[in-house]
């Protein structure tokens, strides 16, 4: 089981790391059209990684919570984990409806996913220290 942990934790950081990395150079690698080849890839990574950041918060607060425990940590990443989780699907589903990347769905675009995949980032990097420790124990 510590393996399987483990590579859920490699995976969350690596996937973090690469939104966090292609978020900012977006900007630069863009030809400036309304399609995003890069990121239409990237979304299939980040499912995998938001489902995974969803279930390993659940584990983690449902065990704190039979310890007694208050930490304020383990909540923050558990309803941020919901939270990104609410975001991100409905902003990938959104993406993935042919007609929409027209209007006011293209701003929707550029002001939401950059927040998602901020956010992704650190969710990602908290859920994935934690599985690594977890895997040591």
């Amino acid at each position: 089981m510590s393996l399987v942990k483990r590579a859920l934790a490699v995976y969350v950081v690596g996937s973090g790391l690469a939104a966090a990395a292609l978020l900012m150079v977006t900007g630069l690698i863009h030809d400036g059209s309304p399609d995003y080849p890069i990121w239409k890839i990237m979304n299939w990574f980040m499912v995998f990684g938001v489902v995974i950041m969803l279930a390993a918060s659940i584990h983690r607060r449902r065990r704190h919570d039979a310890e007694g425990g208050s930490d304020l940590g383990v909540r923050l990443v558990f309803y941020g984990s919901v939270v990104l989780t609410m975001l991100f699907f409905w902003e990938w589903f959104w993406t993935l409806n042919p007609d929409s990347e027209t209007g006011d769905a293209v701003t929707s675009h550029l002001v939401y996913f950059p927040l998602v995949d901020a956010f992704y980032t650190v969710i990602g990097l908290s859920t994935g220290r934690h599985l690594w420790r977890c895997a040591s124990q």
